[in-house]
């Protein structure tokens, strides 16, 4: 079935497949279907110039398929970033790190809570009365390990 409209239309069904792909890009993610289409449309420009069978054009999208998929990723490794403007975004306890904060209750034992923002967070550090000023120096999971910093400290 396919090959007869490969005959019917020639050179018209790579181009007509081509746009296909190119739409289908635009509605799925990733650039999958963008290198398919481009080879698509290659061997539709290059049937118009040289008359292939549809067997030869079969043959030169899958080879070109290929070719494109490949380009294609080195293009885009060495086009995309490596990193990222937040590094922290899914680590709260080391976004924390370097935050001061007051105690609302005192650390006992060298474990206590200390409000951050609207959640309260579990800490381990040395022990100090309440209305003390904390510093966060490092987190793992949802504790956060911290010291004491004098009342003039503004870091």
């Amino acid at each position: 079935m396919i090959a007869h409209w490969m005959v019917v239309l020639g050179p018209w069904f790579w181009v007509v497949v081509g746009v296909i792909l190119l739409v289908l890009e635009i509605l799925a993610p990733g650039t999958m279907f963008l290198w398919f289409g481009v080879a698509a449309l290659i061997v539709g420009g290059l049937s118009f110039v040289i008359d292939f069978g549809w067997q030869s054009a079969l043959i030169l999208f899958a080879v070109l398929s290929l070719l494109s998929v490949i380009v294609g990723r080195f293009i885009l490794s060495k086009t995309a970033k490596s990193g990222t403007d937040k590094p922290l975004l899914n680590d709260r306890a080391q976004a924390l790190v370097g935050d001061v904060y007051q105690l609302d209750e005192p650390i006992v034992n060298g474990h206590g809570r200390v409000k951050v923002r609207d959640s309260y967070w579990r800490i381990s550090g040395p022990d100090c009365p309440a209305g003390s000023r904390i510093k966060v120096i490092g987190g793992e999971g949802t504790e956060l390990e911290v010291v004491l910093v004098g009342p003039d400290s503004q870091s």
